[in-house]
């Protein structure tokens, strides 16, 4: 919150200096206030949609699709947020095209803020390992950047399981649960290297983590050994089948 805070302020204070979309006219103090309220809407409406499509809605995607998915959305309230700041101001509600127009103009800073927004944090999650430690690291923690991301007591342990709570990770191990802020798609990305599946939009199992199957009335669920118990959805089934877990 605080970091997103930051970069309202940042921007606000950026598109107020060069008086954007002929906002020059007003005090700069007017300004600043004006910008900072609406990229502060836009990076909390960003903050619930962005996870929202990546994750839940097309995580298999082209991230060029997601950002322009995530931008149409996150340019709708916006775009209400600008309207009811003019209406607060002259006391009158814009035409249609006024609404069309501004919807344009959000929707482009809406589609260069999340895909520089979408490129950071893709940079910021990559592994940077000097190859003399890279060398002298155990075979798995090479293998799978993942484990580095966790405390130091679970990096040992064998990962049983990821499962998916809103913007957070429950990492299923060997020697407890951990929470990680992390998408599960970037996770089961840097988790290649372990032998596992994705049964289901929010969990993703590991072989070595894998105990037994449950059938009931029709749903499939994976008993891990830790106890944890993870459901397998129709879209993963077949999956699972293949991989002769069943």
């Amino acid at each position: 919150m605080a970091r997103g805070a930051g970069v309202a302020v940042g921007l606000g204070l950026i598109f107020a200096w060069f008086g954007v979309y002929q906002t020059s006219q007003f005090p700069f103090a007017e300004r600043v206030i004006y910008w900072t309220g609406l990229m502060l809407l836009g990076i909390v409406s960003g903050s619930l949609i962005t996870p929202l499509v990546i994750e839940r809605m097309m995580p298999s995607a082209h991230p060029a699709l997601q950002v322009a998915v995530a931008s149409l959305l996150i340019s709708v309230p916006v775009t209400i947020g600008l309207a009811v700041i003019e209406a607060a101001s002259d006391g009158t509600i814009a035409p249609p095209a006024w609404w069309v127009e501004q919807y344009a103009y959000v929707l482009v800073v809406s589609l260069l803020l999340t895909s520089l927004a979408l490129v950071i944090e893709t940079y910021a999650k990559r592994p940077v390992t000097p190859a003399a430690s890279a060398a002298a690291s155990p075979p798995v923690a090479t293998t799978s950047p993942f484990l580095d991301r966790l405390p130091p007591k679970f990096r040992a342990a064998d990962i049983h399981a990821v499962s998916a709570e809103d913007h957070y990770l429950r990492v299923h191990t060997s020697a407890g649960e951990t929470m990680i802020l992390m998408r599960l798609a970037d996770a089961i990305r840097e988790l290649a290297g372990i032998e596992g599946l994705q049964v289901h939009r929010s969990w993703w199992v590991a072989r070595q983590g894998f105990a037994d199957i449950a059938r009931d009335d029709g749903k499939l669920t994976l008993k891990l050994k830790s106890g944890a118990e993870a459901p397998v959805s129709r879209t993963y089934a077949k999956a699972v089948k293949d991989a002769g877990w069943l």
